[in-house]
């Protein structure tokens, strides 16, 4: 969009005649002067923010103007330098890293003033989707959402504990549905979203925890999908909230959550995702923080004892469900014993529960399987 400058031409025209190339000079010099941001420039500091360390410098000063602006809910940010490409990238890294600013929509429009062919200045209009005098009582209503689920924590809980309690109470407390943006409004004051509406609601309670966590998007299934990287002690892994709802499969809401895609691997998670090229992205090897590991339900080998174990401590929890993950080859070696010959039945039937006639291990067993990721979910037949 071009600025009418006719009159600053018509100025520009009368010191040329007056001043000679020296008025010239003057006024070519004071429109051009938004210089470059600083090669240099050191962000200001805002806690954990994973985009923004993604961006250059100089995109880095553009995004502390346009947080300045945003968080005033200013319709106008002006005096920005004129590079579109630096302000586009730098206002989508803003509108990912700060879930909190619920009112910017993570979008704007751009115009340019230009002296001839020449851009001199840049201002940015954030689109917002709530209004200043709204805020407050929003705000309100997120602070408690985000203290039910908080007070949901063990006593001295682990950053672990921390992701899986807030990964648990996003699923038991969001439905997954079509709306119109991203927001944390749409989870925390409406209750339900879309993925991206999950992964920002995960960054925003996570980030509330002190645990880095960064919204990350990509393809899954051939679709537009959005989730999580967080790091815990130090180490990166992947966190898809939205997979993890028994919903957005087509299940019921009162099932378990799914633990295929909480902490896993860079090798785990590109089995089903794509990620975007947009910023880097840390290679994550580290397999300590997955579910399964984490919780003794990993199987290098088909071990009916050692299910039956697994199955036993479920029981004894109160479980409703299990969740197994074996290695590749385990997984196809499993499918074959448990549900080809029939062996499911006498796993159920070994377990301690099993002898002492707590479970209906003769009857109908349901269970559901992900052969992408080697996991199964069995269904604990209490009688």
């Amino acid at each position: 969009m071009r600025r009418n400058i006719s009159s600053t031409l018509a100025i520009l025209s009368l010191v040329l005649l007056l001043g000679g190339c020296s008025g010239l000079s003057a006024i070519t010099q004071r429109f051009l002067s938004q210089g470059p941001p600083p090669a240099d420039y050191v962000a200001q500091e805002g806690g954990f923010r994973y985009l923004k360390s993604c961006l250059p410098p100089q995109a880095q000063y553009i995004y502390d103007q346009l947080l300045e602006g945003i968080r005033n809910q200013e319709e106008e940010i002006p005096g920005l330098y004129p590079d579109v490409d630096m302000i586009r990238s730098a206002a989508q890294a803003l509108g990912r890293d700060y879930p909190e600013l619920f009112w910017f929509s993570g979008s704007g429009e751009i115009e340019t003033t230009y002296l001839g062919e020449t851009p001199t200045e840049a201002l940015y209009r954030p689109v917002y989707v709530v209004s200043a005098q709204e805020r407050p009582g929003l705000q309100a209503q997120i602070d408690q959402w985000a203290a039910d689920c908080f007070a949901t924590l063990p006593d001295g809980a682990s950053d672990y504990d921390k992701v899986l309690g807030v990964y648990r109470y996003i699923i038991d407390h969001a439905d997954y549905q079509n709306v119109e943006s991203n927001s944390i409004l749409n989870i925390m004051v409406y209750g339900a979203g879309l993925c991206g509406c999950y992964a920002q609601t995960t960054q925003y309670l996570l980030n509330q925890l002190g645990i880095p966590c960064a919204y990350i998007s990509g393809q899954a299934n051939g679709e537009s999908h959005a989730w999580n990287l967080v790091w815990l002690d130090g180490n990166p892994c992947w966190l898809d909230t939205t997979w993890g709802d028994p919903v957005f499969e087509g299940g019921n809401a009162n099932d378990s959550p799914s633990y295929d895609y909480f902490c896993i691997t860079t090798r785990d998670l590109l089995r089903t995702h794509s990620i975007d090229d947009t910023v880097p992205v840390p290679d994550c090897t580290v397999e300590d923080y997955n579910y399964f590991r984490y919780h003794g339900l990993y199987f290098e080998n088909y071990q009916p004892d050692a299910l039956a174990d697994a199955i036993q401590r479920a029981v004894d929890n109160g479980s409703p469900y299990i969740s197994l993950r074996f290695s590749t080859g385990a997984y196809w070696n499993a499918c074959d014993h448990l549900f080809t010959k029939g062996e499911l039945h006498d796993l159920f039937h070994q377990t301690p529960a099993g002898q002492a006639e707590q479970l209906d291990w003769r009857g109908q067993l349901w269970y559901t399987r992900n052969d992408d990721m080697g996991t199964l979910t069995l269904t604990i037949p209490y009688r």
